[in-house]
């Protein structure tokens, strides 16, 4: 009787395996054949979509449809065509976010603001720039000494200006221009260390001799996404007084495809810090002669801080509290064109 008994109960637990083994197989097979649904409907959407890419956008063979954004890693030509000798459309700066459309084996097309054209994959990047990664680079202006032997005011330019001016002083502290702008420069290189930024100065010191045209390719060479020029005014009128801002205009020979970008870096700056100092704001003012605003190949602000010809604007700039004022002002600005 046991024996019938562990014989029945072998049978039902046989039964239950198997039972257990048929279900699992039923699932599997039906798991599969969803996937393999899912698959090829993922790869039907593909191909549409590969498809109206195509159509819209006259595609060539080799390009596969995609849509997610990609950056720039250095300043880059956006092209018509996917070549080297096809039309520029437009030059993009460094950190430039671009909705990638389709990907290629070396060109990516793109689309930017109103344009739509091709990239370098070389020159792009999937991986989005930390918010507090960004490259400045600060000239202070001027230097101890002028140098007036002369050098092209743009590319390719036939109008020569002197490589450096003397700059201004204060007809009240005495103080040079190219004493004041160090000394605001370094102030504000360590507060924008502060904020997470990496900052380059083309100088920290006045015993240098580095032209305009040098200065702004300073800024290039080490990946600065933008260029602040920190520059003092001067006037014949000593009741002139306030700051404003240079930036290169929509028509500038050289560099017309930074405008936008630059007058917008400029208005940041220059509001920021009137703002933060009561200082009278004269707005900002196209620039076209500037060397160092036209050899720049990133978007590039002049920021005139004061008038040290004015006796309030010329006390005011040397006094500790209100440097550091002038200082926030300009981190400020500048925090606020990147969107921080």
């Amino acid at each position: 009787m046991n024996k019938k008994r562990w014989m029945i109960s072998i049978i039902v637990v046989l039964v239950i395996i198997l039972l257990g083994i048929v279900t699992w197989i039923v699932a599997d097979a039906r798991d599969d054949k969803t996937a393999d649904k899912s698959k090829q409907q993922n790869e039907i959407t593909q191909e549409e979509q590969m498809q109206d890419t195509r159509e819209d956008y006259g595609l060539k063979d080799g390009y596969v449809a995609a849509d997610q954004s990609v950056w720039t890693t250095d300043v880059v030509n956006l092209r018509k065509e996917d070549n080297t000798d096809a039309e520029v459309l437009t030059k993009l700066p460094r950190r430039t976010e671009l909705h990638c459309v389709a990907t290629g084996d070396e060109w990516n097309l793109v689309e930017y603001q109103d344009w739509t054209g091709y990239v370098s994959v070389q020159y792009l990047t999937t991986e989005e720039p930390a918010a507090n990664s960004h490259v400045v680079v600060i000239d202070p202006g001027h230097q101890g000494s002028g140098d007036s032997t002369t050098e092209p005011n743009g590319p390719g330019s036939s109008t020569m200006k002197a490589r450096v001016a003397g700059g201004t002083h204060g007809t009240t502290t005495g103080v040079y221009e190219y004493q004041l702008t160090l000394a605001i420069s370094l102030q504000l290189q360590a507060e924008l260390e502060s904020r997470g930024y990496t900052v380059y100065l083309t100088r920290t010191s006045h015993d240098v001799n580095i032209s305009n045209m040098e200065r702004a390719q300073y800024a290039s060479s080490v990946g600065g996404e933008i260029a602040v020029r920190i520059h003092a005014n001067g006037s014949e009128n000593a009741s002139v007084n306030g700051a404003m801002a240079l930036a290169p205009s929509a028509s500038n020979p050289y560099i017309a495809y930074l405008s936008d970008s630059s007058w917008y870096l400029s208005q940041c700056v220059l509001d920021s810090y009137c703002a933060a100092t009561g200082m009278h704001n004269q707005g900002v003012t196209g620039s076209d002669t500037m060397t160092g605003i036209n050899w720049s190949t990133v978007p590039v602000t002049i920021l005139e801080m004061g008038y040290m010809t004015n006796p309030t604007d010329d006390v005011n700039m040397e006094d500790p509290a209100y440097q550091s004022r002038m200082v926030q002002g300009i981190a400020n600005g500048i925090d606020a064109y990147f969107g921080l």
